[in-house]
């Protein structure tokens, strides 16, 4: 511990001999801080330096160039901005000032989305770009580079699910990118390698930024979305806001009620002592969803340096499946039972309550930042299924989850300017339980009564410095975890455990001629979900059940990552050791080994590597975006007692195409193709592609907007997946249709983005939920 204090503190006090030093904040029109501001110097027009702004409009430059200089700041939105560098260097504060285009002027000019490597993130503007009218967050975030819809999941490429935050407040409820309009968002930005600011089981970080706020009044929008994906759904959301002052009170409200069509085969082949089982069943099924979710709060800002909010967030879901199964199951060749099974599943997960408060302000160069959190919910699970047999009993099977859990969580960063750059540090606790109570009325699945109580205290420290043409950044997180595990009311000490770990980051940015480059380094663990750990056994069908384990230990990460970018081109290389990952295997199961479970476990190692690479383009009204992608991992599993290498690499293709048409009329049309692949003991089979297609049409200076949109335009998009592992092979195609075509209409009054500026705390532990 103290060999990295003191390297940190080494680090950190090596400054560049006779450098001097620009600095300055730069605000806007109402004197919000701008992030992500470009800062460049020079000398006789002969580039010097140059950076960004960071999150507090903060900037910072060191040069040994003598002489006259001068500065020139520039953001989207905003006039550019000239200033001779004084003689002590400090510019001060810094207001821009927005530019006179309307919003129908501003579409009109709009340009390609530009990506641009800023520290350890690539930065994508939204604002005055082709993406500003693409719709909702989610319709923009499909579209920004290294970021993946994969089946209706946004990830980040090779990354899986990120964290996503919206004006530094994390998102917990995916519904909400669905309710922020493009026209209210900034700029975007993707970090696949997060720092000590971020829990170590984060492994991608998605950051929105909205445009600042301005009039008062009141503010709306409505927003209408019906369509079909084989059944018909609809989505509805309003958002209000009135503002005066420095008071700014919002409210917003969700509906999306509609069915899916699920259609999937599974194939199951089990090796026991006494012979081998083949199972092939199928599930044909309709899936009724009914969601709501409501928010309220304020916000309520002293001045420009102190501000605090609320807000109470209430979630309401019911969802209905039924269906039928039938399977066959076959011992040595020989047909041993034939059934079907009439399936209904009633779930409900309501009320969700969520409350969240925070302060954010300043002490002379000193900024705080603190969050509270409160999360409570009940969800309930009812399993009905019916089974027939042709050649064996009938029977009924009924199954009953009720799960509660709740969350408390709190978090308090604060930074301060430090030497050539800022020193960032803060502490996070999180405190939570979650239990499930299951019931089944067959003697193969017993009931079962977990618990699972847990806290976490972190602290963490991050120093930023800039020498010479050299960022730095270093990182330090330490976290405390205790894992009590009850079952029945009592404390399973083996199961039971305290966690003590230190997580280092590292990352180094430069410039070089044109190019902008960076090297990131960190380290991290990954906490299994609740759901992995519950030990309840779960029934799918007579001959296939599913559990977690109570017993999986944490999976540490170790990753090194490479990311350039040069005019519209950019790349990024990264390598991660993984050890102990949880991934899903399956065992013979029940007196004779007929059935299997499937059950999660540890992998003792695994290397993977993934690189990714992009370019965009502007040819006349053609706006072109095409990406390239491939992952690989090193991993040797036996199947059926022999070795198996599961190595081969797997490629990504998007291609984007944005067109502006006569008549201020927008199209879009996307393709993205993945080929065969592996993650962990799981395959993706087939080669899934789609081509996805919109029309954008504004009205009234764009206060009214229509769209059409028409996604999976050749039902193409399905995953087809096998899982191997040694005694049972599994093998699953997916039928569920993925065409879709939806028409949206949406009236926006008085737009004003929110002042709110809570950041959340606690926020990997609700992903963990």
């Amino acid at each position: 511990m103290k060999r990295i204090i003191t390297l940190i503190i080494a680090i950190t006090a090596v400054t560049t001999a006779f450098c001097r030093e620009i600095r300055g904040i730069v605000v806007g029109e109402n004197g919000t801080p701008l992030d992500y501001v470009n800062v460049v110097l020079y000398r006789d027009s002969i580039y010097v330096t140059g950076t960004v702004t960071d999150t507090t409009g903060a900037f910072s430059l060191n040069t040994d160039i003598r002489g006259k200089l001068t500065a020139k700041i520039s953001f989207v939105g905003y006039e550019t901005y000239t200033s001779a560098i004084p003689n002590s260097g400090n510019l001060g504060t810094i207001k821009l000032v927005p530019t006179t285009a309307t919003l129908r002027e501003v579409v009109v000019s709009v340009t390609r989305p530009s990506t641009t490597m800023k520290g350890n993130a690539l930065v994508t503007d939204i604002e005055g770009s082709s993406l500003a009218i693409a719709g909702t967050a989610n319709d923009v975030l499909t579209r920004v580079p290294m970021v993946v819809d994969n089946g209706g999941t946004l990830e980040v490429f090779g990354k899986g699910a990120p964290e996503i935050y919206i004006n530094g407040r994390k998102v917990n409820d995916r519904q909400e990118l669905a309710q922020l309009n493009s026209q209210d968002m900034k700029n975007v930005s993707v970090i696949t390698n997060p720092g000590a600011a971020y829990a170590a089981n984060v492994k991608s970080v998605i950051l929105i930024r909205t445009k600042p706020p301005k009039g008062d009044g009141f503010s709306g929008t409505i927003r209408i979305d019906n369509g079909f994906q084989h059944y018909f759904r609809t989505g509805n959301s309003i958002d209000v806001k009135y503002r005066t002052r420095g008071l700014e009170l919002f409210a917003n409200y969700g509906w999306w009620y509609g069915d899916n069509c699920d259609n999937r085969s599974n194939e199951m082949t089990t090796t026991t002592s006494t012979g081998t089982y083949n199972q092939a069943f199928q599930t044909i099924g309709k899936q009724f969803y009914n969601d709501m979710t409501g928010k309220i709060g304020f916000s309520y800002m002293f001045n420009d340096r102190h501000s605090i909010g609320a807000y109470y967030q209430n979630s309401w879901n019911r969802h209905h499946s039924t269906g039928t199964i039938p399977s066959e199951v076959w011992q040595n060749g020989i047909l041993i039972d034939c059934y079907d099974s009439d399936v209904n599943n009633r779930s409900t997960a309501l009320p969700r309550h969520y409350v969240n408060l925070y302060y954010n302000g300043q002490a002379g160069k000193l900024s705080i930042d603190f969050n509270a959190d409160y999360l409570w919910y009940k969800s309930r699970e009812l399993s009905l299924s019916d089974e027939l047999s042709e050649m064996g009993e009938d029977r009924t099977v009924n199954t009953l989850s009720i799960n509660h859990n709740r969350m408390f969580a709190e978090k308090l960063v604060v930074s301060h300017p430090l030497w050539h750059g800022r020193l960032q540090a803060g502490e996070e606790y999180t405190c939570t339980r979650t239990t499930n109570i299951f019931t089944a009325n067959i003697t193969e699945v017993p009931d079962a009564d977990n618990r699972v109580d847990e806290s976490n205290v972190a602290a963490f420290v991050e120093i930023a410095q800039q020498l010479g043409r050299f960022n730095i950044g270093v990182g330090l997180r330490y976290e405390h975890v205790e894992f009590n595990y009850y079952e029945m009311g009592q404390l399973r000490d083996g199961q039971s455990k305290t966690y003590d770990n230190l997580f280092p980051s590292l990352n180094v940015a430069t410039k070089i001629g044109q190019v902008r480059m960076g090297l990131n380094y960190s380290g991290k663990t990954v906490r299994p979900g609740y759901g992995q750990l519950d030990g309840a056994v779960s029934y799918i069908n007579r001959l296939t059940f599913e559990t977690g384990n109570p017993y999986l230990k944490p999976t540490k990460m170790q990753t090194l990552e490479y990311v350039a970018q040069w005019s519209q081109f950019f790349a990024q290389l990264s390598y991660t050791y993984f050890k102990d990952g949880v991934y899903h295997t399956t065992e013979p199961y029940g007196p004779d080994g007929e059935a299997t479970i499937i059950r999660t476990a540890n992998l003792d190692r695994r290397h993977y590597f993934q690189a990714f690479a992009g370019g965009q383009f502007n040819v006349g009204i053609w706006q072109p975006r095409v990406n390239i992608g491939v992952m690989k991992q090193w991993l040797t599993l036996p199947v059926n007692g022999k070795p198996m290498k599961m190595n081969t690499p797997g490629f990504l293709f998007q291609w984007q195409n944005a067109v502006h048409l006569p008549f201020d009329i927008w199209l879009n049309v996307d393709a993205q193709l993945m080929t065969t692949q592996w993650d962990n003991n799981m395959k993706l089979s087939n080669t899934p592609w789609y081509v996805n297609a919109k029309i954008y049409k504004g009205f009234i200076n764009n206060t009214f907007s229509v769209t059409l949109e028409a996604k999976d335009l050749f039902n193409s998009s399905q995953n087809d997946a096998i899982m191997y592992n040694d005694a049972v092979h599994i093998v699953q195609k997916n039928f569920s249709p993925g065409r879709s075509v939806m028409l949206t209409l949406q009236y926006r009054f008085n737009t004003t983005r929110d002042r709110y500026r809570g950041t959340g705390a606690g926020n990997s532990e609700k992903s963990r939920f």
